[in-house]
């Protein structure tokens, strides 16, 4: 989200381009994190309702994300900036784990939420991830289950991008180049975290996500 909010902000590149590039850097991520059987603590009734939920949601998102392109920069610019203030907000709500695991209309309706938001920006991380730490399941589990969904939209985006033909050489180009350092960097930081606690992280990703949201709302407005 921080990528797309930075880039979108500073008109580096569309946000068609961005997203695209975003969900192939992400399959490479998780795919790397993955690797070390984290997969194995995977909540599967969690990640089925979820994906049940996220999988058509993200084909809704691609088509709206399509309309809204059709000289409606305006209002793409609007809808990323409230879902960057909503996320940010979200992202600082201390969450509590429940005593019982959440309905399965509560994963299904999360995967919506995060297909819409995952198909238009590939930024399907804030409603599942607030929806899995309330779980009452170890950390690993919820790690994993996150991680497994974020390959599997990734997945799924990209190859729906491919299949309408909406791949260029400029997002090929990009996703080589980007790949293997973030590779390399999901590498490094499984060894070597990074000296910050994860409130300092979480501060710092909520000014940088506020911020943008706040000027690309504006942006969209005027």
């Amino acid at each position: 989200m921080i990528v797309m909010a930075s880039v979108t902000a500073l008109g580096l590149a569309s946000i068609e381009t961005t997203a695209f590039i975003i969900s192939v850097l992400s399959l490479v991520n998780t795919v790397t994190t993955l690797k070390g059987g984290l997969w194995r603590q995977l909540n599967k009734r969690a990640f089925g309702w979820i994906l049940l939920g996220s999988a058509p949601a993200t084909f809704a998102g691609l088509w709206l994300l399509d309309y809204s392109s059709d000289g409606q920069k305006g209002l793409l610019q609007i809808i990323l900036g409230v879902s960057l203030v909503g996320s940010s907000l979200m992202m600082m709500y201390r969450v509590t784990q429940l005593e019982r695991p959440s309905p399965v209309t509560a994963f299904a309706a999360s995967g919506v939420l995060a297909g819409l938001m995952g198909g238009l920006f590939s930024t399907a991380g804030p409603p599942i991830s607030f929806m899995m730490y309330r779980q009452p399941d170890s950390i690993a589990a919820i790690r994993a289950t996150l991680l497994c969904l974020f390959s599997v939209a990734a997945v799924l985006r990209i190859g729906a991008v491919a299949a309408i033909g909406s791949v260029n050489e400029s997002m090929i180009a990009l996703s080589v180049t980007g790949a293997p350092v973030v590779w390399l960097g999901a590498l490094v930081a499984r060894r070597f975290p990074p000296p910050l606690s994860n409130e300092a992280l979480r501060r710092i990703a909520f000014g940088i996500l506020l911020f943008s949201g706040v000027f690309l709302t504006i942006k969209g407005l005027v």
